[in-house]
Formats: C-alpha cells, structure tokens, sequence
C-alpha cells in the first residue's frame, strides 16, 4: 500500500479544452523514470501537471515549479481524455494535477 495522496474533492477539470502544463519535453525514458518514482511513492502511474485555468500559459510558466524548464508541453485535456488518461486533482496547488494511468508502457507509449 502507498502513500496516501491529497485529493481535492469537487475540483474536476470539466472543459475539455482547458490547458495543461507539464515541464520538459515527452521523452519517453525521463516520463517512465517520474512514473515509476510516482508509483514507488502512492502505488499508482502519474505524471505532474498544471492546468492553465484562470491564468495565461505564459504566467502560469513562469511560476515554480515551472520555471525551472527550459521546455514545457502543452496538451488540451480533451486530447488526454480520449487518450485514456485520468485527471486527478492532487496536491495543495489548485492548479496541480496528476495524470493518472494504469499501465506504464501505454502510459508513456
């Protein structure tokens, strides 16, 4: 059994086209190495991400942890959905989301 996450109830990202924020690029090593340090940690697959809501990409890049990247991918959550993938609202940060999936490989296929 992992750690327990904080989840913030009633905070779903309903508009499909709303979007996320993830620092660095999609390289497939670095994302299955984050996944698997997520799963050593709460026993799930996850990736850390922003949701660009109620503020601008740019404004929301230059804020920490973001900042810190020299590359950032954006995805629009309707991509991620209909890719299979889950949102889940973690942490203290409200803009902080977890994308969550079951299978390592399809994860970062």
């Amino acid at each position: 059994m992992g750690k327990q996450r904080h989840l913030r109830s009633d905070d779903d990202l309903d508009d499909d086209d709303v979007v996320v924020v993830r620092g660095g690029d999609l390289d497939p090593e670095a994302l299955r190495l984050d996944a698997e340090r997520y799963h050593a940690i709460y026993g799930d697959y996850g990736l850390s991400v922003f949701a660009a809501r109620d503020v601008a990409v740019d404004e929301l890049a230059q804020q920490a942890p973001l900042v810190r990247f020299e590359v950032l991918t954006l995805v629009r959550v309707g991509v991620l959905r209909s890719a299979g993938f889950r949102l889940e609202p973690t942490g203290r940060n409200p803009r902080h989301f977890t994308l969550a999936f079951d299978d390592l490989a399809a994860g970062i296929a």
